[in-house]
């Protein structure tokens, strides 16, 4: 209760200050360009106008923002969509109570433009500082010891903001039970779990075991409940949606509700224009840059300044991808030369398909160009084209179909995409098979949100040289 009221009172904060910035810019600065306009009611007249801010509090609590935990990004969504109710709210206001000249719809679509990145920031602040505070932290524990408890233990440990503090793994197994896993303790048996929850002072857990039979399941959720408030269940869907996913009660029959969204051909369209739209504005603004990255390859090296390479698009079509050359034009003799001499790489090319301590083939101005990732902008003529999207999977090579085993009619459902959920989850740090999972789930999960998040991660990642080499 207390972290929810600090969140309630950092929201209301977070959107006074932005109605308080943009109405002095209104009656400051604008008013001095348009006079026309004229000057907008004092602002307190303005303040008690929109109600106290009750409209955008009441939106953040119909979108469970103080009652749920999400990630940083699903919660930006969830306040993009409050504040937009809360700014139609007013606008609605304006028309109904014939306040135009006290609510100025100019200030409206500026406090809500506003308040779509200061309020998601305010309440990532609000929330670190109540985890030193040691008001948001939430103790769990994790039901199993296998591979999926350690993934949630991760995902858990990569995403501190949820406020969620593993406390120990709880399993049956003899040979986990006693040991450390993580830096915790793995406990046991499964029976010891209402013991175990007054030991840790726990009040949620994780069932992380989606191989447990049905009986055993029902069983371990009884022996859970009336000693804990929380019990979440990873089901045995790996691979499957999950962004999006809705429960459905089928008269006391669960239904677990998935949309493949690429299948829909409005969704197909909106992807499609999203893309022309941002592709254009971007080769536009780029235009310089791209001329002098030209000049500088043609200098460098002998040979072309594009590199064209046979890529598999959408439905397996083939399509020539277009890159920047970052390579000699005897590249393969190169990379041969190299791997006698140096046989430690062989492994290293087997495992990533690419040499990233050291590629003989790549040209002085190549290197540079991967290091800032420069390399792939002349893709943006394949998306102007309709041959690959801003975001998607991998531009994967014909001979690699092989390598994608089962993954590959899922993936190429999806247009490949200059960036996409490998590039902002490691890069050239994952492995192939990593990278697979990742464009399955991404041509699984599609969401024009999901898009704008990873163009988002895209350019922190590339500001970061993450995975960069």
């Amino acid at each position: 209760m207390l972290a929810a009221g600090v969140l309630l009172v950092a929201d209301w904060l977070a959107v006074f200050g932005c109605v308080a910035a943009c109405w002095s810019a209104r009656n400051g600065p604008v008013l001095r360009l348009f006079p026309t306009l004229g000057p907008l009611s004092p602002f307190p007249t303005y303040f008690r106008s929109l109600y106290g801010l009750a409209p955008w509090l009441f939106a953040f609590a119909a979108a469970r923002l103080y009652t749920q935990r999400a990630l940083f990004w699903e919660e930006t969504r969830a306040v993009l969509r409050a504040c937009t109710f809360a700014a139609v709210f007013a606008v609605a206001l304006s028309f109904a109570e014939h306040t135009a000249d006290t609510l100025s719809r100019l200030v409206i679509a500026g406090i809500w433009l506003a308040t779509l990145i200061v309020v998601p920031l305010a309440r990532y602040y609000t929330k670190r500082l109540l985890l030193h505070a040691g008001v948001w932290g939430k103790r769990v524990l994790i039901v199993g010891g296998g591979e999926t408890a350690v993934q949630v233990y991760e995902r858990i440990r990569t995403n501190p903001v949820l406020g969620y503090e593993p406390v120990a793994f709880v399993d049956d197994d003899p040979e986990r039970r006693g040991r450390e896993q993580h830096g915790l303790p793995v406990c046991g048996p499964l029976s010891a779990i209402p013991e175990l929850t007054q030991r840790f002072a726990v009040k949620d857990v994780v069932i992380a075991m989606p191989q447990l039979p049905r009986e055993q399941l029902l069983h371990l959720v009884s022996v859970c409940e009336g000693h804990i408030e929380s019990i979440r269940v990873v089901p045995d869907m790996f691979g499957l949606a999950s962004a999006g996913v809705e429960a459905e009660d089928l008269d006391g029959v669960l239904l677990l509700h998935m949309r493949w969204n690429l299948a829909k051909p409005w969704n197909l369209a909106l992807k499609r224009a999203f893309d022309l739209l941002a592709a254009t504005v971007t080769t536009l603004l780029l235009a310089p840059v791209l001329a002098l990255v030209a000049l500088a390859i043609r200098l460098d090296s002998p040979g072309p300044v594009f590199f064209l390479q046979n890529r598999l698009g959408r439905g397996r079509r083939s399509f020539q991808c277009i890159k920047f050359r970052t390579m000699y034009l005897d590249a393969e003799e190169r990379l041969r030369a190299y791997v006698a001499n140096h046989p430690e790489s062989q492994a290293e090319w087997e495992q990533f398909a690419k040499l990233k301590t050291f590629d003989p083939r790549v040209t002085r101005v190549g290197w540079l160009l991967r290091r800032v990732s420069l390399d792939e902008l002349p893709q943006l003529m394949n998306v102007l084209r309709g041959q690959m999207s801003l975001v998607g999977p991998r531009p994967y090579l014909p001979s690699e179909t092989a390598r994608m085993g089962d993954s590959v009619d899922t993936i190429l459902k999806a247009p490949p995409g200059i960036t996409g959920l490998w590039q902002v989850s490691g890069r050239n740090q994952l492995t192939f098979a990593q990278r697979l999972r990742l464009d399955e789930y991404y041509a699984r999960n599609w969401s024009l949100w999901m898009d704008v998040v990873v163009l988002a991660k895209t350019i922190g990642a590339v500001l970061r040289r993450d995975g960069a080499y």
